[in-house]
């Protein structure tokens, strides 16, 4: 996928402003645009949020990344594997999204002024947000533990990102017990499902009280928010959809798992 266009840089910094457009303004890519066509001033508005989509979503991982006081070679492999595998940038896009993120590593930017103005610019769309803090928590675990000042930033930036707080304790549920679900369904044991159900119903926003019909509701709600069309149509890369639709999965599981419990009860 193509989506550094020719011309981007001090004009289109100016059109954004804030930490986005500093990083745009700074003239990144501008070396990679030589060759193509000049550049139309007013980006239409998916170009607008699929640009600061990805210069916010790099700047935030670099200082995630970098958190802890230095970047592992796991996290790099996480950000190599998304620029590649989840966004499927082609090779010059590529090169600028490396540049954003080693120029953000290095800025005196926090990363709660570019959650900030992802915000702005997102607003009105949640599954946009929880998908960043998604793809944030990620990278956050790609070297196999949390480090207090990630969790602090993950705790924190909920805040920024307007997105629900017990989002961290969802993502913290989900992502650190998928290893543990994957072990025991593939044992052949009979499955339990009362160490798990906690996290099923943070993940539909319920608690163990819902009736059956309010697990089906939730789950309808978040599978319509979150489907993977609904997002393409909002400027997001074509490839970041597999997150979408990983999304997608985990409301289906945690639905077939809470009914599947109700029915061994």
């Amino acid at each position: 996928m193509a989506w550094w266009g020719a011309g981007i840089g001090g004009t289109i910094g100016l059109m954004f402003g804030g930490p986005i457009g500093a990083i745009i303004g700074a003239g990144i890519g501008s070396s990679l645009t030589k060759d193509q066509q000049p550049f139309q001033e007013n980006l239409g508005s998916g170009q607008q949020r699929q640009v600061g989509f990805l210069v916010a979503a790099f700047s935030m991982l670099a200082k995630m990344a970098k958190a802890d006081g230095s970047v592992s070679k796991e996290e790099v492999a996480f950000v190599e594997r998304f620029i590649q595998q989840e966004l499927e940038l082609d090779a010059k896009s590529r090169q600028v999204a490396i540049e954003i993120f080693d120029r953000a590593k290095m800025d005196n930017t926090s990363i709660y002024k570019y959650a900030q103005q992802f915000t702005e610019i997102f607003v009105l769309d949640d599954p946009m947000r929880e998908t960043i803090y998604r793809v944030l928590f990620m990278v956050a675990l790609a070297d196999g533990q949390l480090h207090p000042a990630e969790k602090e930033i993950l705790q924190q930036i909920t805040m920024y990102l307007q997105v629900d707080d017990d989002l961290y304790g969802r993502m913290e549920a989900e992502l650190s017990g998928r290893s543990r679900s994957r072990s025991q369904n593939g044992s052949g044991a009979k499955p339990t499902y009362s160490g798990n159900l906690d996290r099923y119903y943070k993940i539909l926003d319920l608690d163990k009280t819902a009736s059956d019909a309010e697990v089906k509701s939730a789950f309808r709600k978040k599978a319509q928010e979150y489907h993977p069309d609904k997002l393409a149509s909002k400027g997001l890369p074509d490839g970041f959809m597999k997150f979408a639709k990983e999304q997608m999965q985990q409301f289906s599981e945690a639905h077939d798992t809470i009914m599947k419990s109700r029915r061994h009860a």
